[in-house]
């Protein structure tokens, strides 16, 4: 199948629900505390092959973070992390020669990197922008906030180890939060709050950026390795909206070979709804179109396919409590 859903037992539990479960124990929360809700028992990790879906990730996300302990977890465990992958995948990863080959190469392993996220990625003349979205299902604020934090440590500590002095932006999609000393320890990149979406801005020039200790003759082919090609299910779902941004809910449906009524049933499993799931693909290009190319609002409409500019003007407005205008001169 080329998607999972979020109860399908997809995941190795020892890649990173038990680590987690183990630093919240050093926290001083208990295992079942937070494997609460799971039908996961702490000895059911004794089994190296144990299998974990995502909706049992996140139920322990939720145990963990009602924790005042629990803090700086998100940050260790994206340290973790890193350590796991790279010892798994460091042929493939530590040999590309610049950041512009690495990024290729993340691409291809998304779905085994980092499948709790889906990477979007946007061209302007100057930069390139990464859209950060929810891959499976649509997650909490306060398991986004907590996966987007494992994913920037892991992200940041890679290029403080492999890079020097790279220009990066990262817009995050919340408030500055407390325990703002926590990101500012991670020492790479610009950190902006409050933005639409979480957004990795890299400027062109960057990309030529060498990697220490690259030799691109020892990299090993990917073909060798088989990336996985399966996607979460809100990827899945994004992906196909995003190359026919006029669907409706029944061509989703069909995309997905199944009936309107189960195609609504699975979108409220995952926490979504068709019309918000549309809004976010064409609410993220249309804010790219309007502050990063510059484009007038017929231009935007057209490349959204809307019919009329004031059904674009009334739809942006909706999603972002201004017009067009108003957001270009922000």
């Amino acid at each position: 199948m080329p998607y999972f859903e979020s109860n399908n037992l997809r995941f190795n539990s020892h890649q990173l629900l038990e680590p987690l479960v183990e630093l919240a124990k050093q926290r001083g929360i208990h295992p079942d505390k937070a494997l609460k809700g799971t039908k996961i028992f702490y000895k059911d990790f004794e089994n190296q092959n144990h299998k974990s879906s995502y909706a049992q990730l996140e139920q322990i996300i939720e145990n963990i973070t009602k924790h005042n302990l629990s803090q700086d977890i998100s940050f260790v465990l994206g340290q973790h992390l890193l350590h796991s992958l790279c010892a798994k995948y460091a042929s493939y990863l530590f040999h590309c020669i610049d950041l512009k080959a690495l990024l290729i190469a993340c691409k291809q392993l998304e779905n085994d990197l980092f499948p709790y996220f889906s990477i979007r990625m946007l061209r302007e003349r100057q930069a390139i922008h990464l859209l950060v979205n929810p891959a499976v299902s649509e997650p909490s604020t306060c398991t986004y906030q907590f996966l987007l934090e494992v994913w920037l440590s892991l992200i940041n500590g890679f290029i403080k180890w492999r890079f020097n002095n790279l220009e990066i932006q990262f817009q995050l999609p919340y408030s500055t939060p407390a325990h703002i000393e926590h990101y500012h320890a991670m020492q790479v990149g610009t950190l902006l709050f409050d933005h639409h979406a979480c957004t990795v801005e890299i400027r062109k020039a960057a990309l030529q950026t060498r990697q220490y200790d690259a030799v691109s003759a020892l990299q090993s082919n990917l073909v060798t390795l088989q990336p996985c090609t399966s996607m979460g299910f809100l990827s899945y779902a994004e992906t196909f909206l995003i190359h026919h941004p006029k669907a409706c809910l029944e061509d989703l449906a069909n995309h997905f070979k199944i009936s309107e009524a189960t195609m609504k049933r699975k979108l409220s499993q995952h926490n979504s709804q068709f019309s918000s799931l549309k809004d976010r693909v064409l609410s993220q290009q249309a804010a790219f179109c309007i502050q990063q190319q510059g484009y007038s609002n017929a231009q935007v409409a057209k490349a959204l396919a809307f019919n009329d500019l004031p059904n674009f003007r009334r739809a942006f407005k909706r999603w972002f409590g201004v017009t067009p205008s108003e957001l270009r001169n922000t």
